[in-house]
C-alpha cells in the first residue's frame, strides 16, 4: 500500500430517507427500543479508517432525532434519485478522499465489513478502480428468493459483471446466463467506498436500461465502463426492508444474546 493512503480523508455516509416504498419512516423505527437509524450510525462510528460518519437525510423528521441524539447530520435535497446521488451532493458540501456509503437499513452492519471494502477501494485506486463494493458467499442453492435481495455476478479477478434481484429480469437472465452456471452463488452486500471523482460521474451519467431493468443504480457504473472491485464480507444482511424484518432482527439479536 502505498504511503499516500493513510492520509487519505475517508468519510462514511449514512443516506436515510423517510418515504421508502416498502417501509415508510424506517429510519426511526424501533429495534429493541434503539432506531434503525441509530444502529447504524453506532456500528459506522466503530470504523478504524473513518474520519467522519454523517447521516445524509432530506427529512426533517430525521434531522430533528440526530440533532436530539448528537448524531452528525446534513440535509439534502429531495430531488435526489438514488442514495449514490444522495452522497455526491454530500461530496459537494463536504471535501474527502473516498466516500464510503452505509446503507440506513443495516442495523447490523460489521464494522470490520466496512473497513475491509475501504481498504479495497483503497488498494485499487492505483489501478484506476474507483468504486468498491461487498458480497458473502452463499454456501448452498439460494431458496427463498426474495426480491429484496441482491445478487452479485463477478470475474476471477473480482470485478464486478452483473447486479440482480432474486427475481432475474429477462435482461438480467440473458446477460447472466453464461458467465455463471449457480447465479444465486454470491449475495451482494449494499455497502460501497467511491472516490470523489467516481461520485462526479456517476452523476454524469445518464440512466440506462439496465439500471432501469434491474431497479440497481450501481449498473449505472457497470453500464458506462467502471470497474468496480467486490471484496468477500462475512455479513448476514439482515436488512431493515419491510416491517416485519424488525421482529426478525430482534430473534436474531435475542437469539445470539447481542
Amino acid at each position: 500500500m502505498e504511503k499516500s493512503d493513510y492520509s487519505m480523508k475517508i468519510i462514511i455516509v449514512i443516506p436515510a430517507r423517510w418515504n421508502s416504498k416498502r417501509f415508510r419512516g424506517k429510519p426511526l423505527a424501533k429495534i429493541n427500543g434503539k432506531e434503525v437509524i441509530h444502529h447504524v450510525y453506532d456500528k459506522a462510528s466503530l470504523s478504524k479508517f473513518a474520519n467522519r460518519v454523517i447521516v445524509a437525510t432530506d427529512d426533517k423528521r430525521i434531522k430533528d432525532f440526530c440533532n436530539k441524539k448528537d448524531i452528525d447530520i446534513i440535509m439534502t435535497s429531495k430531488k435526489n434519485k438514488t442514495g449514490t446521488d444522495r452522497i455526491y451532493e454530500v461530496s459537494k458540501k463536504i471535501k474527502s478522499d473516498i466516500y464510503v456509503n452505509v446503507q440506513g437499513d443495516e442495523p447490523l452492519i460489521k464494522p470490520n465489513s466496512i473497513d475491509k471494502v475501504i481498504l479495497s477501494l483503497k488498494k485499487n485506486i492505483l489501478k484506476k478502480i474507483e468504486v468498491a463494493t461487498g458480497y458473502s458467499k452463499i454456501m448452498r442453492q439460494y431458496q427463498e428468493k426474495d426480491t429484496s435481495d441482491v445478487f452479485l455476478v463477478k470475474s476471477l479477478s473480482d470485478q464486478a459483471i452483473y447486479f440482480f434481484r432474486s427475481k432475474v429480469s429477462s435482461k438480467s437472465e440473458n446477460e447472466i446466463k453464461k458467465k455463471e452456471n449457480n447465479i444465486y452463488k454470491y449475495k451482494h452486500i449494499g455497502l460501497y467506498a467511491y472516490t470523489r471523482r467516481a461520485l462526479k460521474r456517476f452523476h454524469s451519467y445518464k440512466i440506462g436500461s439496465l439500471e432501469v431493468s434491474e431497479s440497481l443504480e450501481q449498473m449505472r457504473f457497470l453500464e458506462n465502463g467502471e470497474k468496480i472491485i467486490c471484496t468477500q464480507l462475512n455479513e448476514l444482511s439482515l436488512a431493515v426492508d419491510y416491517p416485519k424484518d424488525i421482529k426478525k432482527i430482534e430473534n436474531f439479536l435475542k437469539s445470539k444474546k447481542i
